[in-house]
């Protein structure tokens, strides 16, 4: 079978436009999944950031709740306003302290009233998309 060469000529051009086309679609969602990835261990760091901040603001609840010290209970701060303790470090994702709140409640056993505590952390890390919220809450029981 005889071939003619000079119709063969814009084989070549079409082959490059068409591979280019693919690989211009492949890094594209190569690109889409690397920024996804991104995205995620953003989250992923700014939430852990925000779990050991509500944890150390549950801690510090704690604190003021039972003070070395003192037999019993302080439940000054139990008033079910939230304070927020200066424990934020610098260059961190958290812009604000932990909001801890700590609630009074009284329970009625054997005709005895038990004092219980609630004490609940909440910090907000990150901005945009990237938020992320984390709250951690302590029970404590009052002991006489």
């Amino acid at each position: 079978m005889y071939h003619n060469q000079a119709k063969q000529k814009g084989n070549l051009l079409i082959m490059s436009v068409v591979v280019m086309v693919v690989v211009g679609y492949l890094s594209l969602n190569l690109f889409k999944v690397e920024t996804s990835n991104h995205d995620t261990v953003s989250k992923e760091v700014l939430g852990t950031q925000a779990w050991f901040l509500a944890h150390s603001g549950a801690e510090w609840g704690l604190v003021q709740l039972f003070p070395l010290g003192i037999s019993g209970a302080d439940d000054s701060i139990c008033d079910g306003i939230a304070r927020y303790p200066e424990m934020v470090p610098k260059k961190s994702g958290c812009n604000t302290a932990p909001a801890v709140v700590c609630q009074k409640l009284g329970v009625s056993y054997n005709n005895e009233i038990i004092q219980y505590f609630k004490i609940t952390s909440t910090v907000v890390c990150g901005t945009g998309i990237n938020q992320v919220t984390r709250a951690q809450e302590v029970w404590a029981k009052e002991i006489e």
